[in-house]
């Protein structure tokens, strides 16, 4: 979990004993469910090459513990689904996507009202396009496994009269594998049967020469109201942004902005 603000910044320029006390981090395990609005837009060359974009929703599901000294989470559901289109209406393309995500972060140590956390998350995913309205190349996909560096900065800010818990992410790709269905189209050959359908994927390497990622996102952290009550949530903004490069040219570049509201409820 975010930990965040070790003290509060006042206007007097003093931290607030209360403040700090009413603050404290929250410790524990919490069951995660973030649920929100996207809007995607992709370009996929062995497709077309017409630029979609389109609305669409995100639900993610996951286990996190978050203690004084780091951050671990397990996200064991990651769908989402895009409804997307070009200026040209009769090729709209279905975006789906899946998946799962390990997280795991340490705090560094960072004096004053802020909080430093480093480390990486390893995920695979699924992103896939169905264009059926292209006929017989209808379907393409991504399959990604990989490896991101990550850091977070959290902190406390006073602003409008009251304290806000502010939490900063960037994580950028490190090196990872793709399976990508199919390479560049669908082809047939002829048989004594009569034909065979044949499909193309290609597999690669992921290395920042051919793949780049970037996820960012900014949050604001609240406690639900009451003393007793051990449960919170973020409300925030999150951009993923990835590009490939694939065989004969064909590249694939994919940005999904993410509106999410964060449920974290302590089950431990």
């Amino acid at each position: 979990m975010i930990i965040l603000v070790s003290g509060i910044f006042i206007e007097n320029g003093l931290y607030a004993a209360e403040d700090n006390e009413r603050k404290t981090p929250l410790s524990g395990i919490y069951f995660k469910t973030d649920q929100g609005f996207t809007w995607g837009m992709l370009k996929d060359q062995r497709m077309s090459n017409l630029s979609y974009q389109g609305p669409g929703a995100v639900l993610n599901l996951g286990r996190r513990a978050q203690w004084s000294t780091y951050i671990s989470e397990w996200q064991f559901v990651r769908l989402q689904y895009n409804y997307s289109r070009p200026a040209h209406r009769n090729t709209m393309v279905a975006n789906p996507g899946a998946g799962f995500r390990y997280l795991h972060l340490r705090r560094l140590y960072t004096p004053g009202n802020h909080e430093i956390f480093a480390g990486a998350q390893a995920l695979v995913t699924g992103n896939f396009r169905i264009a059926p309205r292209l006929g017989n190349s209808f379907l393409f996909a991504d399959m990604i496994a990989e490896i991101r560096p990550q850091m977070d900065l959290h902190f406390g800010s006073r602003f409008l009269w009251r304290d806000w818990n502010i939490e900063l992410s960037m994580a950028a790709s490190l090196m990872g594998y793709t399976v990508r269905i199919p390479e560049y189209g669908v082809s047939y050959e002829m048989d004594e049967n009569g034909g065979t359908r044949i499909q193309g994927y290609e597999q690669q390497w992921l290395t920042p020469l051919n793949y780049a990622r970037l996820s960012t996102g900014v949050f604001i952290r609240e406690s639900f109201r009451g003393s007793t009550n051990p449960n919170w949530f973020r409300i925030g903004y999150m951009w993923d942004y990835y590009t490939m490069a694939g065989a004969h040219s064909l590249n694939m570049n994919n940005a999904l902005h993410q509106l999410v509201l964060e449920l974290y409820f302590r089950v431990r």
